[in-house]
């Protein structure tokens, strides 16, 4: 299998036989498999020392863990793209807050381990590490983009995340969606609501100390009036740019 990019990966798998294997599937995916390691420990080293796009790690691991060795080469090895290969579904939403490119479930079969390594490929390319959410429906995980989402709204103990077609019903606290989404061009304009400035079209005055914000997708949100001010001024800056 020939593709444009040859990745260059380190694989990370405690268990001797499934790391042979998955660096056998991995090469047929056009990988360059520059290191074999046990531990995310190890793993970091490797990637420090040799730079490759990707680690592909398992999650539960000796000493440092999946999520930690994620954490860590974000400091130590922006660059490297983390896939995570793992027996452990329960970690797929911390795995994501990790800002990991993709999460395959073991057994891992062959077409689900290529479409990650294509996300994996796409983001090399266009130096693309574009921030994702998983997102729970029925019994099945999605990976939702951020760039994708045009506001959140709190509602009781859930919190919908609006895109332009459908809202996503996820269990989660807004502080904790503010901060993780707040780099990525959110505001909060309403206690309950927390927009993305790209996704805004207009900003209509409804009355004294009143405003109203329509998005692309037509929705309308409503705008308190504490913070009428903060966002005029984030709306001008983003023209601005």
């Amino acid at each position: 299998m020939t593709s444009a990019i040859g990745l260059r990966v380190v694989v990370a798998e405690d268990e001797p036989l499934a790391a042979d294997a998955l660096a056998r599937e991995l090469r047929h995916l056009g990988c360059d498999v520059v290191a074999i390691t046990g531990t995310g420990d190890a793993a970091l080293d490797a990637c420090v020392a040799l730079r490759p796009h990707c680690c592909v790690a398992d999650v539960i691991m000796p000493g440092r863990d999946g999520l930690a060795l994620a954490r860590a080469l974000r400091l130590a090895a922006p660059s490297v793209r983390v896939l995570f290969v793992t027996a452990h579904p329960e970690f797929a939403v911390d795995a994501f807050a990790e800002e990991v490119v993709d999460f395959v479930p073991k057994p891992v079969r062959r077409a689900r381990l290529a479409d990650a390594i294509a996300r994996v490929r796409r983001s090399v390319t266009t130096g693309d590490d574009e921030p994702k959410l998983l997102v729970g429906e029925r019994g099945a995980l999605h990976v939702l983009a951020v760039r994708d989402i045009e506001w959140v709204q709190s509602d009781g103990p859930l919190v919908w995340l609006h895109t332009a077609h459908r809202a996503w019903a996820q269990r989660d606290r807004m502080q904790q969606l503010e901060a993780r989404l707040s780099p990525h061009g959110f505001l909060r304009v309403h206690r309950t609501a927390l927009i993305r400035l790209a996704a805004v079209s207009s900003f209509v005055a409804t009355g004294d100390r009143e405003a109203t914000l329509v998005l692309k997708s037509g929705a309308r949100v409503r705008v308190a009036r504490d913070r009428i001010a903060l966002v005029r001024e984030a709306l001008a800056g983003l023209v601005g740019k």
